[in-house]
């Protein structure tokens, strides 16, 4: 029979961005798997939704989702007052799916959780250091109970064994997906831009190296280029810095910020730009390439951390602490049509092997082997190295 499966929904109903995407379209592939009426979806938040049943992709479904306007932060001591788990919330499960760095008490099912990234271990100000300190502290909460820890590539799953002492027997690389851009997009695509413009995607933060990108667009614009460049994302932490820099910039006219962008407009955005520049300096997996591929725009990213693994041979590759660099690649891409249009091609061949179908039937089977009796000759890990 098949096992009843518990998720932690919330990101899915709240977050725009990665975590959110990653929660709503697994959901949405579990159930064309017709795995829906397995599903207890934990929806537990004070925050109001911001999708509706229909954009979920659950109109139809027999997804079952557990939900009452309630803080989060409250959850845990509320479960231990009342001797209750999380598993019991969504009617009792299996398997409990963690899908964010706050593990939530689970009384009987076995434990599963997705560790994104580590990059608020590394000592780079990506994020403020007490919001650094939780998570890190959640995500070592997390491999501590998880009977398998599911991984977006393969560094990540290097991170989570080097980082986080997670036994390498437990750990699962499953890829993300990348066709709910493909939904929506005409069958003939969209035509570009006149005047054109460069896009980046992503919360504006240190992490993502908007600065650098701007002094590389400043060179684009002093060079004749008659580009614009779009960026679309939310302020994260650092985004002072950029802001300084474009109030300060000489090409400010040419770049606009638009910090709310809502999902149904990502697509036109992508197959309207003439390149995604995306020179983030630490990335788990990072969506926003491989979306760009399948809108048919080509794309110029960084030659560190997951990128290199998720991209292949479909973009090109700069080293992101060197503005010359991205200047002189995103000019090339410019400037010459059949380099720019080789990247397409490729890029619309690499998007086709990641969708979300692939991501949930790699986690249906983590699920399975989360529940298997592991062999008592497994190699451990014994602590982080």
């Amino acid at each position: 029979m098949p096992m009843r499966v518990g998720i932690d929904y919330r990101p899915a109903l709240v977050n725009r961005e990665g975590i959110g995407r990653y929660a709503r379209e697994l959901v949405r592939a579990l159930v064309e798997h017709a795995f829906d009426q397995h599903l207890g979806l934990f929806g537990y938040t004070l925050a109001a939704a911001r999708f509706s049943r229909e954009e979920l992709g659950l109109a139809r479904s027999r997804a079952e989702l557990v939900r009452l306007r309630f803080p989060s932060r409250w959850l845990p001591g509320l479960l231990r007052r009342l001797g209750k788990g999380v598993d019991d919330l969504v009617g009792g499960c299996e398997v409990f799916h963690h899908t964010q760095y706050a593990r939530l008490p689970v009384r009987r099912a076995v434990e599963v959780a997705t560790i994104f990234d580590c990059a608020y271990l590394l000592d780079a100000d990506y994020v403020d250091p007490s919001t650094a300190e939780r998570m890190a502290r959640g995500a070592r909460e997390l491999v501590a109970h998880a009977r398998r820890i599911l991984v977006p590539s393969e560094y990540v799953g290097a991170e989570a064994v080097l980082h986080f002492g997670a036994w390498p027997n437990r750990v699962s690389v499953v890829e993300l997906g990348c066709d709910h851009i493909a939904r929506a997009l005409p069958p003939e695509g969209f035509q570009k831009r006149d005047p054109p413009y460069v896009l980046s995607v992503s919360r504006v933060d240190n992490r993502k190296n908007h600065v650098r990108m701007l002094q590389a667009f400043e060179c684009l614009v002093r060079e004749g280029f008659p580009h614009r460049w779009i960026v679309a994302g939310p302020p994260g932490h650092g985004c002072e810095h950029f802001e300084r820099a474009l109030e300060r910039s000489s090409a400010r006219e040419r770049v606009e910020w638009r910090r709310q962008v809502p999902e149904r407009e990502l697509p036109r955005l992508y197959g309207e730009a003439d390149l995604l520049l995306f020179a983030s300096l630490h990335e788990g997996f990072g969506l926003p390439p491989l979306e760009a591929m399948v809108a048919g725009t080509a794309v110029l990213t960084s030659s560190v951390s997951s990128l290199p693994e998720v991209c292949g041979d479909a973009a090109f590759f700069v080293e992101p602490t060197d503005v010359e660099r991205i200047f002189e690649g995103a000019r090339r891409l410019l400037a010459e049509p059949d380099l720019r249009a080789e990247f397409v091609q490729r890029g619309r061949a690499r998007a086709r092997r990641f969708t979300w179908k692939q991501t949930a039937k790699h986690t249906l089977l983590a699920y399975r082997n989360a529940t298997e009796p592991e062999a008592d000759d497994a190699p451990k890990l014994r602590r982080s190295l």
